[in-house]
């Protein structure tokens, strides 16, 4: 029998924020994210709507964690607009 790792798969729902020329999704203040590269970044591979990527959530200096959002995954989501993402931690990228 092959050796399976588990992963975990992490979701929450957020708000699409306007951040300059960026969509950000806040992580709740409950899911406690420790940056595990410079700048507060830890790769993730992340699917909203049925669209997965490679990205990074970003944990800033108050503790705030957010996930970008990019055009080609979000399509005709605006600000304001709720979101499930789903995220399971890239390690190949650790």
């Amino acid at each position: 029998m092959p050796n399976v790792e588990k992963v975990d798969t992490y979701t929450f729902t957020s708000i699409l924020t306007r951040l300059q020329t960026w969509y950000i999704a806040p992580l709740p203040k409950s899911m406690v994210i420790e940056a595990v590269q410079p700048f507060g970044r830890t790769p993730v591979i992340a699917t909203l709507n049925g669209k997965e990527w490679q990205t990074s959530l970003w944990t800033e200096k108050s503790g705030e964690t957010m996930i970008a959002v990019p055009k080609k995954v979000r399509g005709k989501l605006e600000e304001g607009d709720e979101v499930e993402i789903a995220f399971v931690f890239d390690y190949d990228r650790f």
